[in-house]
C-alpha cells in the first residue's frame, strides 16, 4: 500500500508502511544506509502550535523498518539553521519541552487504551514512558495548584498520581543522534522483547510522531492534531501497516549486590554498622501481552529522597512513589482521585507511614499485561517484621478493567493487607474492594465514577467513598462538575485518604484564547469552586475558590495573576506551628497571587509566585523563588526558596524552605547529581548525591551519599548548632541477563 504523506487535516486517518530490513543500518546516528533510502518516509507534518493547521516550518522524515527481533525507525529534522538547534538537557527521560526533540507514538494493540512512546533529542538522550487509560487523565481532584506551580499552601511541588502517561517506565532499547548539515538525525532501535503486541501478520498499530522545534517553540504533528487534543490521546493516531511479526518470549535476569556503610546517630545501642546485600528481579513474558515480574530481598538504594515540603494545613501530605519496580506499570493499577484518595498506593508497601523508615520486602510477584480486551494487574508481595515498628506483612491487589470503544472502560479492584505476625495495635487485615467506570462521550466529554469500600476490624459504618466527575475539553472550554463523598471510617490502609467524613461538590471552567500575536500565545482565564461538608451534619468545613487569569508567551513563559478564597471551620484548636494554636472557629480568608515563568530555555531561568493576603485571623505574606542556571547541555544548577511571613493573634512565624539541585551528565546514560535541602519547620538539613553510569536503561553502577543534620537556626551564623543525625554511603551494581 502506497503512504499517504501528506493528507489536509480533515481528509481522515493516516497510514504509513514498515518495510522488511534484511541488513540492519548501522547505529551511528546519520539515515543514509540503502535500507533508509529503499523505505518511503513519513512527511507533511502539521502544527499545532504556534500556527495550527499550518504545514511544519521545517521538514521532518520519518522512516520504519523491521526484523525478526527489533523495530527500526530512522529519523531527519531538516533544519536550514542548524547552528541554530537548541538542546538544553543530556540525561535520560529528561524533559522533552525545552530542546529540539522527537517523540514516536506506538499503539501496539491499536485498541485505543494503552501505547509506548520513545522520544529522543539532537543528543541522542534515552526518553520512554507508556500512556494508559487511553491517555485520557481520569479522576481529576478538582484542587488546582497554587498560582506558580506549587501546591496550594505546600512549599513543593507534588507529583504522581492518576495520570495516564507513566514516564518511570524504562524500557531496553537504543538510540544514536547528531547534527548533521541537513539539521539533526536520529536512528532508534527498539526490541520486539521490549514491546507487547499480538503476534502474526498484517498487523496494525497506531502510530503518531510529533516534533519540537524548540526556537521557534513549535509543535508539530505527523497525525495531525488541533489545539484541543494531546499528544498521548491514542484514538486520533494514524496507523502503520505492514508488519509481520514472531512470538518472542524473553526471559530477562536483573540481579544485585550493594554494599556500604550507615551510620543513624538517633538509634540506640550500636550506630553504625556496614551494609551489604543482594537481590534479584526477574521478568518472563509468559505471552507477548502478559508479563510476569518477581522481586526478591528488593532494594532501592539509587532512588532520589523525597522532597520536603512546607504544610499549612490540618491534612496529611502526599509524597509521590519514586521506586521503580513499583512505577512500572503502574498505570493498570491506578484507581481513584489523584493525592485525594488512591485506593492503592505502593508507598504504603515497604515504607512506614509514621517515620519513613524502610521495611525490607522479602519477596514479591506481579502479573500485568492485556488478555483480549481486559486490562489485567495482580501483585502479591511480603515485608519483614521489623521490630515493634511493624509486623510482617502480605500485601496483594487484584485490578482489572475492560476495555470499550470511544475511550470507554469499566473495571473493579481488591486490596488487602495481611499480617502475618503482631504488633503493636495493627489490625490483623485490612481490606478494600471498588468498581470504576469511564464512558467517553463524544470526542470532548467524559464521565467518571467509582465506588469502593473498606474492611478493618473495630471499624464499622460509613466504611464507603464514591465519586462522579463530568469533564468536558476542546479547544476553546474546558468544564468539569463532580460530587465526592468519603465515609467517617473510610479506611485503605494501602491507599492514600487526605481527609475523610465529608462530601465534597465541585465546579470548574476554563476559556482558551490563542490569539494570533508576535508575543502571548495564549490567554487563559478561569475558576474552581470546592466545597467540604461534614458527613451526616452538612455543616460546612472547608472552602476553596480559584480565580486565575494567566497568559503563556511564544517563548514558553507564563504570567498570570489569582485569587483565593478559603474557609475552614476548626472543631478543636489547630496547632499550626510550634507553640501557636489557632483558635476554634470558622475563618474566611483570601489572598492574590502573582505567578510568572521566564524563557526556559535560557541559559538563566526563573520561575515563582508571590502572594498576599490574609490567612486565618491574622495575614499570610509568600515569596516563592526559584530558577537556574544552564551551561551547555550537561551542567544545570537549578534552586528555589519559599518564605511564608504569618502573622496570626495567636503568634507570628515564618517558615522556609530551601533546595537546591546540581545535575552533570557526562553522556546521556551517566551523571552526577545532588540535592540539597533545609527546612525550618523540621530543623533539618539534608543532602542527596548520586553518581551512576548506566549500561541500559536502568541498570549499572549507582554510588550514592546520603546525609541529614539538625539545626536550630540555618539563617543566623552566630548561633547555629549543627548534629549529623543519619549519613550513608552505598554502593550499588546491578546487571541485566537477557535470555
Amino acid at each position: 500500500m502506497a503512504l499517504l504523506s501528506a493528507l489536509p487535516l480533515a481528509a481522515g486517518t493516516r497510514r504509513a508502511r514498515a518495510y522488511p530490513v534484511e541488513t540492519p543500518p548501522v547505529l551511528d546516528g546519520r539515515v543514509d544506509e540503502p535500507a533508509w533510502r529503499r523505505m518511503e518516509p513519513l512527511t507533511g507534518f502539521i502544527q499545532q502550535e504556534p500556527s495550527e493547521g499550518a504545514p511544519a516550518t521545517e521538514q521532518t522524515e520519518v522512516r520504519i523498518g523491521f526484523d525478526h527481533n527489533h523495530l527500526y525507525i530512522g529519523i531527519i529534522c531538516f533544519d536550514s539553521q542548524p547552528d541554530r538547534i537548541v538542546v538544553t538537557q543530556n540525561r535520560r527521560d529528561a524533559s522533552l519541552t525545552d530542546t529540539d526533540s522527537v517523540q514516536i507514538l506506538l499503539d501496539t494493540f491499536h485498541d485505543h487504551q494503552a501505547a509506548f512512546i520513545f522520544g529522543t533529542s539532537p543528543t541522542g538522550i534515552e526518553y520512554d514512558g507508556q500512556v494508559s487509560k487511553a491517555g485520557q487523565g481520569r479522576g481529576g481532584s478538582g484542587m488546582p495548584a497554587r498560582a506558580g506551580g506549587q501546591g496550594s499552601r505546600t512549599g513543593g511541588v507534588q507529583r504522581g498520581g492518576a495520570s495516564s502517561f507513566n514516564l518511570n517506565w524504562d524500557g531496553v532499547w537504543r538510540v544514536r543522534s547528531q547534527i548533521t548539515e541537513r539539521g539533526w538525525e536520529s536512528e532508534m532501535v527498539i526490541p520486539f522483547k521490549t514491546l507487547r503486541y499480538q503476534p502474526g501478520g498484517g498487523q496494525v498499530w497506531g502510530l503518531n510522531v510529533s516534533r519540537n522545534l524548540r526556537r521557534r517553540n513549535e509543535q508539530s504533528f505527523w497525525a495531525p492534531l488541533t489545539r484541543a487534543f494531546h499528544f498521548t490521546q491514542l484514538e486520533l493516531a494514524g496507523e502503520l501497516e505492514g508488519l509481520e511479526l514472531k512470538v518472542h518470549r524473553n526471559l530477562q535476569l536483573l540481579p544485585y549486590v550493594m554494599g556500604g556503610l550507615k551510620q543513624d546517630y538517633q538509634r540506640a545501642g550500636d550506630q553504625s554498622r556496614m551494609a551489604h546485600t543482594g537481590g534479584l528481579d526477574a521478568k518472563y513474558s509468559l505471552t507477548p501481552s502478559l508479563t510476569l515480574d518477581a522481586t526478591f530481598n528488593t532494594d532501592f538504594a539509587q532512588v532520589e529522597v523525597d522532597e520536603e515540603q512546607v504544610n499549612l494545613t490540618r491534612f496529611d501530605l502526599f509524597f509521590p512513589e519514586k521506586r521503580p519496580f513499583f512505577l512500572e506499570n503502574s498505570g493498570i493499577f491506578e484507581f481513584g482521585t489523584p493525592r485525594e484518595v488512591e485506593i492503592f498506593f505502593s508507598r504504603r508497601i515497604g515504607i512506614d507511614q509514621e517515620t519513613g523508615e524502610e521495611i525490607p520486602i522479602d519477596a514479591g510477584l506481579r502479573l500485568s499485561g492485556k488478555v483480549g480486551s481486559y486490562q489485567v494487574g495482580t501483585l502479591n508481595m511480603k515485608t519483614r517484621r521489623l521490630g515493634d515498628l511493624a509486623p510482617s506483612n502480605n500485601f496483594s491487589v487484584v485490578r482489572v478493567s475492560r476495555e470499550l470503544p470511544n475511550r470507554s472502560s469499566v473495571g473493579v479492584i481488591g486490596v488487602n493487607r495481611q499480617s502475618l505476625t503482631r504488633a503493636g495495635t495493627v489490625a490483623a487485615f485490612n481490606r478494600t474492594f471498588g468498581a470504576d467506570a469511564n464512558i467517553g462521550i463524544g470526542r470532548y466529554t467524559n464521565w467518571f465514577s467509582y465506588a469502593a469500600k473498606t474492611q478493618t476490624p473495630g471499624l464499622k459504618g460509613s466504611t464507603h467513598a464514591a465519586v462522579s466527575i463530568l469533564e468536558f475539553d476542546n479547544q476553546h472550554h474546558r468544564v468539569d462538575a463532580g460530587y465526592m463523598e468519603v465515609g467517617h471510617h473510610f479506611n485503605p490502609e494501602v491507599g492514600f485518604v487526605r481527609r475523610a467524613g465529608y462530601r465534597k461538590p465541585n465546579f470548574g471552567y476554563r476559556y482558551t484564547h490563542s490569539p494570533e500575536g508576535r508575543y502571548v500565545r495564549s490567554i487563559s482565564p478561569h475558576f474552581q469552586w470546592n466545597r467540604w461538608y461534614t458527613l451526616g451534619t452538612n455543616q460546612k468545613e472547608s472552602g476553596f475558590e480559584h480565580y486565575h487569569f494567566d497568559t503563556r508567551w511564544q517563548n514558553g513563559g507564563r504570567l498570570g495573576i489569582a485569587l483565593n478564597r478559603n474557609f475552614e471551620r476548626l472543631d478543636e484548636p489547630f496547632e499550626i506551628a510550634s507553640n501557636v494554636k489557632i483558635a476554634p472557629g470558622g475563618y474566611g480568608f483570601s489572598e492574590m497571587v502573582a505567578n510568572y515563568i521566564t524563557d526556559p530555555t535560557a541559559p538563566l531561568f526563573a520561575d515563582g509566585n508571590f502572594a498576599v493576603g490574609n490567612f486565618y485571623a491574622g495575614t499570610i505574606r509568600t515569596v516563592n523563588l526559584g530558577g537556574g542556571y544552564r551551561r551547555g547541555q550537561n551542567l544545570t544548577w537549578t534552586g528555589g526558596w519559599v518564605r511564608n511571613y504569618i502573622r496570626v493573634p495567636e503568634g507570628r512565624f515564618n517558615t522556609d524552605l530551601f533546595g537546591l539541585r546540581f545535575n552533570w551528565s557526562f553522556t546521556p546514560k551517566s551523571y552526577l547529581q545532588a540535592f540539597t535541602q533545609y527546612s525550618n519547620q523540621t530543623r533539618e538539613i539534608s543532602a542527596n548525591i548520586r553518581l551512576a553510569i548506566l549500561s541500559t536503561s536502568s541498570t549499572g553502577l549507582f554510588v550514592v551519599y546520603n546525609t541529614r543534620g539538625a539545626t536550630e537556626d540555618f539563617l543566623d551564623p552566630h548561633s547555629i548548632r549543627r548534629r549529623t543525625l543519619s549519613r550513608a554511603l552505598l554502593i550499588k551494581f546491578n546487571y541485566l541477563l537477557d535470555f
